[in-house]
C-alpha cells in the first residue's frame, strides 16, 4: 500500500526486535546499590563531624561493631539528622519526576523512546559525578551533608527512576508480543536486581580498598557507560513518520509542555473499556503506587533501622542486600518460568502471590530479634520478587498498543508520587519509635502489602468472571 510522504515511516515497527536495554538498566541499578550504603555512611559522617560539629575519631567509629555507649548516643544524635536529608532525596525523586512524565509519556508516544531514555541516563550521570565531586571536596574543606541535596537536582530534573522506568516498560511493550510480554520484563527485572547484585556484594569491598569518592567514581563511570550503550545501540521503537523529523527542536519542547496531553493522559487512563480492562488497569497502577510506597522504607530508614537494631555495618548491609537480590532473582525466575510457564497461572494470580510474600516478609522485619531472622525471611518469601513485573504485564496486556506511553506515564507518575507521603510518614514514625521499638516502621509496609495483596485477587476474580460466558461482557 502507497503511503505518503508525510505518512512514510522511517523505521517501521518490528515486534521480534531484540530489547537492549538489560545492560544499561544493570549498569544504572549496579551504580545506585553500589553508591546508596556509602552515601548514606558519607552523609552520616559529615552531619557528625560538620553539623554536630562532634570528634573526628567518635564519628569515626560510627557504623562499626561493637560500639561503646558513648558512640551508640552519638549515633542516636546523628540519625535523626540523617533521616531528614534522606527523606529531601526522596522527596526530590518523586515530585518533580512525578509531574514531568505526564507530559514525557504522550510525548515519547509521538517522537520516540530514546530521546527520553538518554536524557534521563545523562541526568543520573551528572548527579553521580557532582556527588563524587563533593565527597572528594569534602575531605580539603568541611562541607555541611546538605550539600549533596544539590547533586540530586540534575536526575530529578531529568525525570528520575519514574521517567526512565515508565520509558523502559513502554519501549517493552512496544518491541514484544502480548505472550512473550510478561517474561521479558521479569528478564528486565532480573537484570535490575543482577545489576543491584553486584553493586551490593562490591560495594564494601571497594570503600574498603579505597574510600567513599572512588566509590561514587566508579558509580558514575558505569552510568556514563550507559548513556553510551543507549546512543550507540538501542534502536528506536516508535515509529516516527517523516513529517515529524523535520520538526525542530524548539517546537518538540513546546509539544513536551503541552497541558491537553497531560489531559489527554487522564482520560485515557480513565476511559470505559471492555472486559473490566479499565477497573484492571486501575488497579493495577494503585498496586504497583502501594508496592513503591511500601518500599520506601529502604531509601529512608531500612539502614538505619539496621544499625541501631543490629549493631551492623556498611559491610553486613551490602551482604544482606546482595543475598536478597539472589533470592529475588531467584524468584523471579521461579514465578515466570515455573508457575507461569510450567502451573499456567495468569499474571495477576503470580502477582497476588509476590505481594502475599511481601506482606509475611515485612511482618518478619517489625518482629525480627535476631539477624538470622530477617534472612530466614528472604528464602521463605522469595517470591516477592515477581510481584512488580508481574502486575506490569497484566497492565499492558489489557492496554492498547497506542496507549502504552500514556498508561505506563501515568503508573509511574503515580508510584513517584508515593514517597511524598511514605518518605515523611516512614521518618516520622522511625523517628517517634527510635528509642523502643525500631522497627515499628515495617508495619505500615505490612499493612500497604496487605492491600496490593486484596486488589491482585480482585483482578484475578475480574478476569475470570470476563471469560465467564455467565457473565456477559459489558
Amino acid at each position: 500500500m502507497d503511503c505518503s510522504d508525510e505518512e512514510e515511516v522511517l523505521n517501521p515497527p518490528q515486534r521480534r526486535r531484540p530489547c537492549n536495554l538489560e545492560i544499561p538498566v544493570f549498569l544504572l541499578f549496579y551504580a545506585w546499590n553500589v553508591s546508596t550504603p556509602v552515601l548514606t555512611d558519607q552523609i552520616i559522617y559529615q552531619a557528625c563531624t560538620v553539623s554536630l560539629a562532634a570528634n573526628e575519631s567518635d564519628c569515626a567509629k560510627l557504623g562499626h561493631e561493637h560500639e561503646s555507649p558513648a558512640v551508640l548516643d552519638l549515633e542516636a544524635r546523628v540519625q535523626p539528622y540523617t533521616a531528614d536529608i534522606l527523606m529531601v532525596e526522596a522527596l526530590s525523586d518523586s515530585l518533580l519526576p512525578a509531574a514531568l512524565n505526564l507530559f514525557v509519556g504522550p510525548w515519547s508516544d509521538r517522537y520516540g523512546r530514546k530521546p527520553v531514555l538518554l536524557l534521563t541516563f545523562s541526568g543520573f550521570a551528572m548527579s553521580l559525578a557532582m556527588i563524587t565531586a563533593f565527597c572528594g571536596w569534602s575531605h580539603w574543606y568541611p562541607m555541611d551533608p546538605w550539600i549533596y541535596t544539590v547533586a540530586f537536582i540534575p536526575s530529578a530534573l531529568s525525570g528520575s527512576v519514574c521517567t526512565l522506568m515508565s520509558t523502559v516498560y513502554c519501549y517493552i511493550a512496544d518491541v514484544t508480543s502480548e505472550r512473550e510480554r510478561g517474561a521479558k520484563m521479569a528478564l528486565l527485572d532480573t537484570s535490575l536486581y543482577g545489576g543491584m547484585l553486584a553493586g551490593s556484594l562490591s560495594s564494601s569491598y571497594i570503600l574498603r580498598k579505597t574510600n567513599a569518592t572512588t566509590v561514587f567514581a566508579i558509580a558514575a563511570g558505569a552510568v556514563f557507560l550507559a548513556v553510551l550503550h543507549v546512543a550507540l545501540r538501542v534502536r528506536e521503537s516508535v515509529p516516527i513518520r517523516r513529517h515529524r523529523t523535520r520538526v525542530g527542536c524548539c517546537t518538540k519542547l513546546r509539544h513536551l509542555f503541552r497541558l491537553d496531553m497531560v489531559v489527554d493522559t487522564v482520560r485515557t487512563c480513565f476511559q470505559w473499556r471492555p472486559h473490566y480492562d479499565r477497573a484492571i488497569i486501575l488497579m493495577g497502577v494503585v498496586a504497583l503506587g502501594g508496592n513503591i510506597f511500601a518500599l520506601e522504607d529502604t531509601h529512608t530508614v531500612f539502614f538505619l533501622f539496621l544499625r541501631k537494631h543490629f549493631n551492623w555495618s556498611v559491610r553486613k548491609y551490602t551482604f544482606y542486600s546482595a543475598t536478597e537480590t539472589v533470592f529475588m532473582i531467584l524468584g523471579a525466575l521461579l514465578g515466570t518460568y515455573g508457575l507461569r510457564k510450567v502451573l499456567g497461572l495468569t499474571e495477576a494470580a503470580i502477582a497476588a502471590i509476590g505481594y502475599f510474600c511481601c506482606f509475611l516478609n515485612a511482618i518478619a522485619i517489625a518482629e525480627a530479634i535476631q539477624s538470622w531472622q530477617l534472612y530466614l525471611a528472604l528464602t521463605l518469601f522469595m517470591l516477592k520478587g515477581v510481584a512488580d513485573p508481574m502486575t506490569r504485564a497484566f497492565i499492558a496486556n489489557s492496554t492498547p498498543a497506542e496507549d502504552n506511553g500514556k498508561i505506563f506515564a501515568f503508573t509511574s507518575s503515580f508510584e513517584a508520587m508515593m514517597p511524598l507521603g511514605a518518605a515523611p510518614l516512614y521518618t516520622f514514625m522511625y523517628k517517634s519509635t527510635l528509642s523502643w521499638y525500631p522497627g515499628a516502621f515495617s508495619w505500615i509496609s505490612a499493612g500497604v502489602f496487605g492491600l496490593c495483596y486484596c486488589l491482585a485477587i480482585t483482578v484475578c476474580i475480574l478476569q475470570s468472571m470476563s471469560r465467564d460466558p455467565l457473565y456477559p461482557r459489558i
